[in-house]
């Protein structure tokens, strides 16, 4: 028991640092079935610490908005969500936006911040 649980703690470190390494070069690696059932979270704390931090800290982070409600699943993923994504649950504040600048113009999404 106590074997399988170390190949298992190494198969996962290796897959993350292949990971990270694939997220610093500017993509998304491969993903078998069983690991796009993982939350983005459990990878990207170690592949992308900035990014995951200032979302955990977010207000979107403390009110448990999950990755892809914003960016999507990894089928239709996109780093940069699509602004409509926004008005799913701030639609007053979408409708009144300067229709020449994008949401988080303003609203940093993986930040704190809060526009006044």
């Amino acid at each position: 028991m106590l074997f399988i649980a170390i190949v298992m703690v190494c198969a996962c470190a290796a897959g993350t640092s292949k990971k990270a390494t694939a997220m610093k070069t500017g993509g998304h690696p491969e993903l078998s079935a069983q690991e796009k059932l993982t939350p983005c979270a459990t990878c990207h704390k170690d592949a992308t610490p900035e990014v995951y931090n200032q979302w955990y800290d977010s207000v979107h982070g403390i009110a448990n908005v999950k990755c892809y409600q914003c960016h999507g699943t990894y089928e239709d993923l996109k780093a940069s969500p699509d602004e409509t994504n926004c008005a799913a649950c701030h639609s007053a504040q979408y409708q009144k936006r300067p229709k020449d600048k994008k949401c988080w113009d303003c609203h940093p999404a993986h930040h704190f911040f809060i526009h006044k």
